[in-house]
Order: C-alpha cells, then structure tokens, then sequence
C-alpha cells in the first residue's frame, strides 16, 4: 500500500449542499488545498467497481502520485457527492462506499456536508429534471416497491445513520459536518472552520471572486414544461424518447429555461413553488427524530436550529434544537 499523505480530506457530499461551490471554488491551492480526482476518476475507482472485484490500490495510487510534492499547509482533497450515493436510487451502497474508502484511506478526515430536508428535496427533483427525468413529483417521491428496483427513499436523507457509519468507522472527532446554512449565513467563518479542522494552515481567507454560490435550479414554476419537454428530448435518464429535439439539459430544455428566468414570468409566477409545497406537506416532522439523533452524535458546535426536531417537552432548554451551541 502506498502511504497516504496525511492530512488528507475526504469530501463525501451529499448531493445539492454546495458541493459544485467547494470542488470549483474552495478547494483550490490559493485557498490551501488541492483537488486530486474528478469525478470520473472517483466513479471509475471507488463507486463503479463491483463489490466482488473493489481494490483499493488504483485510488490509492492516484492519490500517492498528485499528492506528491503538495507545499507546506496545503491539503489534498478527494471530493465527490456521488460518494453519498445517488439520491434517484435511495442512496444505495453509500455504506458500501464508506468502507471502501476507510479501505483506501483509514486516516483521511471526512467532509460531509448537508442540508435542511425541506430545502434539499425540493432541489433533487429540480436536478431530477435536469437530467432529463419525466416524473411528476409526487410520482417521483413515491420512490418504488417493485423487487430489484431502486427509487427514491427518504431515509437516504437521515443523515445521521451515514454519518455515525463515518465516525464508526475514521473516528468521530475526525469527520465534520458542514451546513448549507452556515455558508449562507458567513462564508468566510464556515471556510475557515473548515480548513483548520482540515490542517490546511495556507488558507487565508476566501478570495473576493469565490464567494459568489453559482448554478441555482431553474424556478419551479417552470416544472410542468420542463417536465414535459424531457418526453422529447434525449438524456442519460431518457435515453431514446419517440422525437428528439436535443439533449437535456441543452436544447429545448435550456432555452425554455432561459426564458423563465427573464421577465414577466418570475413577476407573474414566482411565488408558485409546487416542489415545495409538495415536499413540506409529504415529508413535515419526517426528519425529526433523524435530526435529533444528528445532533447527538456532534462532536464540535454545529447549528441546526434550520433542521426539524422533535417536539420539545415543557421546560426543555432550547439547546435540544441546536447541538453543542
């Protein structure tokens, strides 16, 4: 085995937590750190391989050779939320994908990062879409019961059961979880809380040009078209449709919606979110009891006064909503 550079971060995702942000703006050297994979790199060597023929040693290779050599202070960094698992399939194998990378890298720091359920299931289906998919989203959020089909599942997004898998397996005081919330709330403060649990001592503080999150969904008053429009157009969820007038998410799909986005349509719609809506009345008080196991697994301040928990008892103390504040 060769040895593994040590810091080293493992940026796990999930999915629609800012992790475009992270890969293309935070960890770059300027900021102390350095991407080794991209995705297709990760996908090939961690997440493809079947279970009976997984060998850690081509990641572990990969990370040994573009390690080599990084400046004093800078960490090297392996990030991909496909190592959550994929949110349209229910998660499935992310504890899979844990030990692999434990079998990789057993003294890597851990990077997850997470968001409110209300306000990421909303953004999954709008990247559902995106892919090309056709479900309404009530359809989509039934997820399926047909044996040796996967779809989607609420539990993908209990964060706690992956995350107390992490800590079993690297140690709890060495994954740290990063909220949406947080970087919304102070960019600056969540980037430089991360980079001192990470070991990256060059960090100085995010450049002016890498505070802006970019990539936002289109609205969702446009789901009924967009939807629509992925019946005839070809995508890696659609791959043959009866017409084809381009690919998603180009073609038809993304000047429809340029268009959406320009006024008078956010003027007239805007207020119209039926994702939202859908989610909040399907999946309210869903998470509560996640939440709180969440919060009890924390090892370091984490703010999740955003995240639904259980009913307080009479007299609790509001620290049962916001672990270790």
């Amino acid at each position: 085995m060769p040895k593994m550079p040590d810091p080293l971060l493992i940026h796990i995702g999930y999915h629609k937590t800012a992790t475009t942000w992270m890969q293309a703006q935070l960890f770059t050297p300027r900021h102390g750190f350095r991407m080794l994979a991209d995705h297709d790199e990760i996908f090939a060597r961690v997440v493809q391989p079947h279970g009976l023929w997984f060998d850690p040693a081509p990641m572990q290779d990969l990370i040994a050779d573009r390690s080599a050599g990084l400046p004093a202070g800078h960490v090297p960094v392996v990030s991909s939320e496909i190592l959550t698992g994929h949110p349209f399939h229910g998660g499935q194998m992310s504890d899979d994908y844990a030990r692999r990378l434990h079998a990789i890298a057993p003294g890597a720091k851990i990077l997850v990062s997470i968001r409110a359920q209300l306000k990421i299931l909303p953004s999954v289906y709008m990247q559902y879409l995106l892919r090309g998919g056709t479900m309404p989203c009530e359809t989509f959020f039934d997820g399926t019961d047909v044996p040796g089909f996967f779809g989607f599942r609420p539990e993908h997004f209990e964060y706690d059961r992956l995350i107390a898998l992490y800590q079993d397996l690297f140690g709890a005081e060495n994954v740290y979880i990063l909220t949406q919330e947080s970087l919304a709330a102070d960019m600056e403060a969540a980037a430089a809380a991360l980079a001192a649990f990470a070991g990256a001592t060059a960090f100085d503080g995010l450049d002016p040009d890498a505070r802006g999150v970019r990539g936002a969904s289109y609205p969702e008053f446009a789901v009924p078209v967009l939807r629509r429009i992925n019946h005839v157009q070809r995508s890696v969820i659609n791959p043959t449709p009866p017409v084809s007038f381009g690919y998603t998410p180009d073609g038809l799909y993304r000047a429809v919606g340029y268009l959406v986005r320009r006024p008078p349509f956010p003027k007239l719609f805007g207020a119209r979110k039926p994702v939202t809506d859908h989610v909040r009345s399907r999946f309210a008080g869903h998470f509560a009891e996640s939440n709180a196991r969440l919060a009890a697994l924390m090892v370091r301040p984490v703010d999740l006064s955003r995240y639904e928990m259980p009913p307080e008892p009479a007299g609790a103390e509001a620290a049962l909503r916001t672990a270790a504040q």
